[in-house]
């Protein structure tokens, strides 16, 4: 039992160090290419890379209800030691995944055809925008088809090798990225290029990954199983349904700009919710490394250690997710100024603000949306986030009509909006799924609500004398507030016992480091 939890505690320091130092890498490439790109194309047609996401999380809504439950189904087969079982829902999700593709790319050929009359397009910007819709819908598809094999990572524990992929891939996109923008004319559509051919290049580690760390997984048409499929789509029906209302809360921000404001006002807010974009990856990504511990503990039974290893990813969750926020809150203007110096730093930081907010309640409470799939109770969860999705389009567009609140409006809503859901539903019934108290959960969120505040506050006194800004003096001051807040963090939301842990282990550390 000592060796499978040092295991599992290597496997999750190792798949959380991997994990940021992968969005770190993702955060230092945009942070020094997104001001270059704006410059070289104009905010105005930069906003249309995010419209292009935007459509692409549209058209992936298809493939939601089959592919969203796959990982733990197989995993869950894999650690019954069930291998038939494992490879019928692997190789069933592969080729309905395949067939979906088809679907998909009917879909997005009629939406290119007439995209310049569903969006409002400027003239000189029509052929550049066309080519990069066409490679984000092509990446899409090939994304789609072969998005099973990222199961590998998932099911061995090892989050890790595919953050290291992402790593190298992130630096090639910016090697290309530097090299259009430098010998030819600059098009935004070379991003959509670069994201293109780095799908290809993920795609084909993620299959070797698959050989090398599933060999008992095979392709055949012979596991393909219709019964498979309708009991995937069936789970992850529910999945689709929270997609739906998260794009309802978020996802169409750009759109609503683009048609109901005006282009410049759509890619202002794009390019406002570059860091909480960047954030809410950071987030998303070390969350995830938390699910293969779930999802193993749960195929074994093993509830309390379950309930241990929930509330610890969220106690991580609220120091770790909230370092960013209080960097962003305390530095911001004087990044943005500096990042973006053609833009107004005030309203840049004041629409990230109230983009990411929100996420200093829901950064642990993530952890609970993994839970909700590992036990296979989504139904409850989907209701409530569609519920919210279509509140907060709702308030938006009454804001918008009646008030000239404009993209604040459309940044503030969904905030507001999916604090309420969280407080009032998410933390209860993540707790009735584990069988405990409704208001179990409340401490991991208040917590670091505390901690962000006393973080901001100090943060603030401390680096008063940071009065003229430059790069190095905002390292010095980001760095400054990272510190304190770490520590700040280490008191406020971890308990006695698990200081006394953590140092214990620190000095441990220390001792082998200097032994000689």
């Amino acid at each position: 039992m000592a060796d499978e939890n040092t295991s599992s505690s290597r496997s999750l320091i190792l798949n959380l160090g991997a994990g940021f130092v992968s969005y770190l890498v993702t955060f230092g490439i945009s942070f020094f290419l997104s001001p270059y790109i704006v410059e070289k194309v104009g905010v105005e047609a930069y906003g249309f890379v995010g419209l292009a996401n935007n459509f692409v999380s549209y058209a992936s809504l298809i493939t939601i209800a089959l592919n969203a439950l796959a990982g733990r189904f197989i995993t869950v087969k894999i650690y019954e030691k069930d291998y038939d079982g494992a490879n019928r829902y692997f190789t069933s999700v592969l080729i309905a995944n395949a067939v979906i593709s088809a679907g998909m790319m009917l879909i997005m050929s009629i939406v290119w055809v007439f995209l310049d009359d569903l969006i409002n397009i400027p003239s000189g910007l029509v052929a550049d925008i066309r080519v990069l819709f066409a490679a984000l819908f092509l990446s899409c598809i090939i994304n789609t088809v072969f998005s099973v094999y990222s199961v590998s990572t998932f099911a061995s524990n090892k989050l890790y090798l595919g953050s290291i992929v992402s790593i190298v891939s992130s630096i090639l996109r910016a090697v290309i990225l530097i090299c259009l923008y430098f010998f030819f004319s600059p098009l935004v559509c070379y991003l959509g290029i670069t994201t293109l051919l780095m799908s290809m290049y993920c795609i084909y580690f993620y299959i070797h990954f698959t050989h090398k760390l599933l060999p008992f997984i095979k392709v055949d048409k012979s596991f393909f199983s219709l019964g498979a499929v309708k009991m995937l789509v069936a789970s992850g029906i529910w999945a689709l349904i929270i997609r739906l209302g998260q794009l309802l809360s978020d996802g169409l921000d750009l759109l609503i700009s683009n048609l109901m404001i005006d282009p410049a006002a759509m890619g202002v807010l794009s390019l406002a919710k570059t860091i909480p974009a960047i954030i809410t990856s950071i987030i998303g990504t070390l969350v995830s490394v938390f699910a293969p511990n779930f999802t193993i503990l749960y195929a074994q039974n093993k509830k309390e250690e379950l309930i241990t290893e929930v509330r610890r990813s969220m106690k991580i969750m609220g120091i770790i997710g909230n370092l960013p926020i209080i960097v962003l809150i305390v530095c911001g203007k004087e990044f943005f100024a500096l990042w973006q110096p053609t833009q107004n730093a005030s309203e840049l930081q004041l629409l990230s603000i109230l983009t990411c907010c929100g996420y200093i309640i829901s950064g642990g409470i993530n952890c609970l949306y993994d839970l909700f799939t590992v036990v296979n109770r989504i139904k409850e969860n989907a209701i409530a986030v569609l519920i919210a999705g279509g509140a907060s389009i709702i308030i938006t567009l009454i804001l918008l009509s009646i008030t000239d609140l404009g993209i604040v409006a459309i940044a503030a809503t969904s905030t507001f909006v999916s604090i309420i859901r969280n407080l009032v539903f998410t933390a209860p019934f993540g707790a009735k799924c584990l069988d405990l108290k409704w208001y179990s959960f409340y401490p991991e969120i208040i917590r670091p609500v505390i901690f962000v505040a006393i973080s901001i506050a100090v943060g603030y006194g401390v680096l008063i004398p940071f009065s003229q800004m430059s790069w190095g003096a905002l390292v010095i001051k980001a760095a400054a507030v990272g510190v304190i807040s770490v520590v700040i963090g280490f008191y406020i939301i971890l308990n006695k016992n698990e200081r006394a842990v953590i140092l214990s282990k620190g000095k441990g550390l220390k001792n082998k480091l200097f032994a000689k």
